[in-house]
C-alpha cells in the first residue's frame, strides 16, 4: 500500500513538472490581462456534484449507480491564504428519497500563469441503484474512491488567463485563446458486499471489487471572449488517447485483469459571468465523461460539477 502511495505521488509531482511548475510565472501583457497586488476577497455560492456508473451491454442499460449532492459554499482569501467552507444542503431535493448517502472529498486547484493544475480525490458510500424492471433501491454497502490529477499547460500565457475565468483571480480584458497540452492520472475503485454486473460474455456476474487506472494525455483550446468589458464566456476543451487497466474480483473467485484498453477521452469545461474590478459573479460547469469498453463489460462513469460563485475583491485601487 505505501509503496502504492509512494508511486501515485511521483506521478503526480512529475505530472506537475511537465506541466510547468519548475518553470518561473509568466508575465501577462497588461494590455490583455488585468492582475490585482491585493489578493484579500471573500466569496460565497453553491456546488453541485453529480456521480453516475451506468453497466451495459450492446446499447442497453442494465445497472445505473448514482449519487448527487448540493453544498453551501463560503472562502476567500488573505494574503497568501485560501479558504473555502462547504456545507452540503440537503433539504433541496438533491439527496437520495430512498437512502442517504455519505461523501467525503478534498480538492486542491492551482491556477497559475502558464498552467492549470487540479487534483482531487473523493470517497462516496451509498448509491441509488436502477435495474430495468425492478423499483429503484438504495445500497450503503457501495463504496467508491475517486483520486483524480489533471492539468492543462497553457501555451499563450501571455494574453490568456485560466484564473480569470475559472477563479476569477484576474479579469481578461480583451478576447483571446489559447492552446492547451494536458494529461490526466485517475484511480476508480468500486467495492461492494456484492454487485450483479451485466456481462457481455456470461450474463451476470457478482462482484465484490471493480476498479481501473487510466492515463491520458490530449491536446486542446480554450477561449474567452469578452462582451461588453466586464462580461465573459470561456469554453475550454481537450481531447487525446486514454489507456485504461482494468480488474474486478468476482464473489468467490481470484482478481481478473481485463486486456488493456486505449480509446480516446474528451473532457470539457465553460465558464461564464461577469468579472468587475470588486465584485465578480460567475457559473462554471465541468464535465468529465468516461466510455470504458472492454471484452466483457462496458462501462460509463461522469461526473458532472456546477458551481455558482458571487465575491468581492477588498483594497484595489480606483
Amino acid at each position: 500500500m505505501e509503496s502504492r502511495t509512494r508511486r501515485w505521488i511521483q506521478s503526480a509531482c512529475l505530472f506537475y513538472l511537465l506541466l510547468g511548475g519548475g518553470c518561473l510565472p509568466a508575465q501577462f501583457d497588461s494590455t490583455f490581462v488585468e492582475t490585482f497586488s491585493s489578493r484579500t476577497r471573500v466569496n460565497g455560492g453553491l456546488r453541485y456534484r453529480d456521480n453516475s456508473a451506468s453497466f451495459l451491454v450492446g446499447e442497453e442499460e442494465t445497472l445505473k449507480l448514482s449519487n448527487r449532492g448540493l453544498a453551501l459554499r463560503l472562502g476567500g482569501r488573505y494574503k497568501w491564504l485560501g479558504y473555502t467552507f462547504s456545507i452540503p444542503v440537503s433539504d433541496l431535493g438533491t439527496d437520495s428519497e430512498v437512502g442517504n448517502a455519505r461523501s467525503l472529498g478534498l480538492n486542491l486547484q492551482f491556477y497559475r500563469d502558464k498552467f492549470y493544475l487540479n487534483a482531487n480525490g473523493r470517497r462516496t458510500i451509498g448509491f441509488e441503484q436502477r435495474r430495468i424492471d425492478e423499483e429503484v433501491s438504495f445500497r450503503d454497502d457501495i463504496r467508491f474512491f475517486n483520486v483524480l490529477v489533471f492539468g492543462f499547460r497553457v501555451l499563450n500565457s501571455r494574453h490568456f488567463s485560466l484564473g480569470s475565468s475559472f477563479k476569477q483571480h484576474g479579469r481578461q480584458l480583451k478576447s483571446s485563446g489559447s492552446l492547451l497540452v494536458g494529461g490526466a492520472i485517475n484511480r476508480q475503485v468500486l467495492l461492494a458486499d456484492s454487485l450483479r454486473l451485466p456481462f457481455n460474455r456470461q450474463g451476470e456476474v457478482v462482484i465484490e471489487r471493480y476498479a481501473q487506472s487510466k492515463i491520458t494525455a490530449g491536446l486542446g483550446y480554450a477561449h474567452t471572449f469578452v462582451i461588453a468589458r466586464d462580461f465573459f464566456l470561456t469554453p475550454l476543451a481537450v481531447a487525446g488517447p486514454e489507456m485504461r487497466f482494468i480488474t474486478y474480483d468476482p464473489r468467490g473467485a481470484s482478481r481478473q485483469i481485463e486486456k488493456n484498453m486505449v480509446s480516446v477521452r474528451v473532457r470539457g469545461r465553460l465558464a461564464l459571468g461577469y468579472n468587475g474590478r470588486r465584485n465578480y459573479t460567475a457559473l462554471t460547469v465541468a464535465y468529465l465523461p468516461s466510455i470504458d469498453n472492454t471484452e466483457n463489460l462496458d462501462t460509463r462513469v461522469d461526473e458532472t460539477r456546477i458551481e455558482l460563485t458571487i465575491g468581492h475583491r477588498f483594497n484595489v485601487a480606483d
